[in-house]
């Protein structure tokens, strides 16, 4: 998984092309070595439409992909040399092994650099192919199973993403469960799922995953990322500033880790050392995406550098123009507005609607059309004079959140998943035509199962009391609400 010095080495060794496509090579590698990666790609694209017989432009190209953090699309052209281009550039196998190391595909890393040394005795890359073998701990006699394809866990991936975007938690946290059972060392799929958890609520079972995954793959810098994100919506003070502490002596090479790391210190406040790392890949040529410009030009504003917030967020505008004058400098709607703009998650957007009636009500008087139609049906009710009484599904779920809000206080964020929990209920129970009936046991059942998933000592009774409903009622409606759950 380490880039030395033979890789840059290998940089300078020029082969006769054209000379206009030498020209472009040429180009392509002196931006290289003046940290221009994303140029020097172009040029070598250029190159590589002059001159598509010649494998060594896309081998270049491959390992420039490979220090940005495109280690799919880097493997991608590898496996095209070996397949159609020439078969004979054997040190190809080794950083194919690379790419997949970083991609948590051990086994595959496992086969390529075994491949590599197998064909290559005295290879230039022999000692570098053995630290990455011992690095994967991985016996030479051991068994593969040839059904864990990497293409199928990628398109695992991908379709595990959809489902999150779309809200359909307890799909996307099935096929995570089957994605990180059937590979147990593909840590993406580890964070993603704890992801999916955290942001639904199960707070306890998402820290226990990451810890899992830290303890197997220690300094694993995703899941040291998304645990500061835990700390800081659980409002976890102590805990979280031990760890930004440290995530402050961290000097991550790929660019994809330095983006994660400036995100999350500019997530949770820390915008001075969230404006070097994310400025510091602008000046390497990272082209990110509007989301990496919202951060930079949060975290530039915050630090002092008006000019860099201001030009950068002219970038976030030019792919996504609906959110202009939700600048850094416009103040805290930003986040509520950003929250029913761009959030995957309909309780999070139920949840706004909700805190704006209880705190800001006047804000339900700019809600955009672009809500789902139970989301409008909710801003509907809220902006009415008068709530009117529960007769409708609708209404008795508000309702339900009212008497929620009387021992939780909208305000404190880790009191936050308690009312997510509840309106990923209310959304997916709206779709499937619940009636919500019964507020008190509705709230007594949500309550207890709020307390159960993040380990809190409670019983049944105790709800039963609190709500002046039966312990049998209790657990008829546990197993409605539970239908809607991951």
């Amino acid at each position: 998984m380490k880039k030395g010095s033979k890789q840059t080495e290998n940089m300078g060794i020029l082969y006769p092309f054209n000379p206009t496509s030498e020209n472009y090579y040429q180009k392509g590698m002196a931006k290289y070595q003046q940290g221009q990666l994303n140029k020097a790609l172009k040029y070598l694209k250029r190159a590589q439409e002059l001159e598509p017989e010649e494998p060594m432009v896309p081998f270049q190209m491959a390992i420039i992909e490979t220090e940005i953090g495109e280690f799919t699309q880097s493997n991608e052209r590898l496996k095209q040399i070996l397949t159609t281009l020439d078969p004979s550039m054997t040190e190809v196998h080794y950083f194919m092994a690379n790419n997949f190391a970083h991609l948590g595909l051990f086994q595959e890393a496992y086969k390529h650099a075994t491949a590599y040394l197998d064909m290559n005795e005295d290879g230039e890359f022999v000692e570098d192919a053995e630290d990455l073998l011992e690095l994967l701990s991985l016996e030479e006699d051991e068994e593969w199973d040839d059904d864990l394809d990497q293409d199928e866990l990628i398109m695992h991936q991908e379709k595990a993403g959809q489902l999150l975007a779309e809200g359909k938690f307890k799909e996307a946290i099935e096929l995570l469960e089957e994605v990180v059972e059937r590979f147990p060392d593909y840590w993406s799929a580890y964070n993603n799922l704890a992801l999916a958890y955290f942001y639904f609520g199960e707070t306890e079972q998402a820290t226990a995953l990451l810890t899992e995954v830290l303890n197997r793959n220690p300094g694993n810098l995703h899941a040291l990322c998304n645990l500061a994100v835990f700390y800081h919506y659980q409002e976890r003070t102590d805990e979280l500033e031990q760890l930004m502490d440290a995530l402050e002596h961290v000097r991550p090479f790929l660019f994809e880790h330095r983006f994660k790391l400036g995100a999350t210190f500019a997530l949770v406040g820390r915008h001075k050392k969230a404006y070097g790392w994310l400025k510091s890949l602008v000046k390497r040529g990272f082209e990110g995406d509007a989301g990496f410009y919202f951060w930079l030009s949060h975290s530039a504003w915050h630090s002092g550098h008006e000019k860099v917030s201001a030009d950068a967020w002219k970038r976030v505008l030019s792919e996504q123009p609906d959110k202009e004058g939700l600048e850094p400098w416009n103040g805290e709607k930003i986040e509520r507005n950003d929250i029913l703009s761009d959030s995957m998650y309909p309780e999070e957007r139920m949840f706004v609607l909700y805190k704006d009636a209880k705190t800001n009500p006047s804000s339900l008087n700019n809600i955009p059309d672009y809500l789902t139609a139970i989301e409008l049906e909710y801003a509907a009710l809220l902006r009415s004079d008068k709530i009117p009484k529960p007769k409708t599904p609708i209404a008795r779920a508000h309702q339900v959140a009212c008497e929620l809000s009387q021992s939780y206080d909208v305000n404190i964020q880790s009191h936050h998943g308690l009312f997510y929990m509840w309106f990923h209920i209310v959304y997916y129970g709206m779709e499937d035509e619940y009636r919500f009936k019964n507020i008190a046991a509705l709230s007594a059942a949500i309550e207890y199962l709020w307390k159960k998933v993040r380990a809190e000592k409670v019983t049944q009774q105790e709800m039963a009391d609190k709500y002046n409903v039966t312990v049998s009622t209790i657990r008829r409606y546990m197993d409605d609400l539970e239908a809607y759950l991951p």
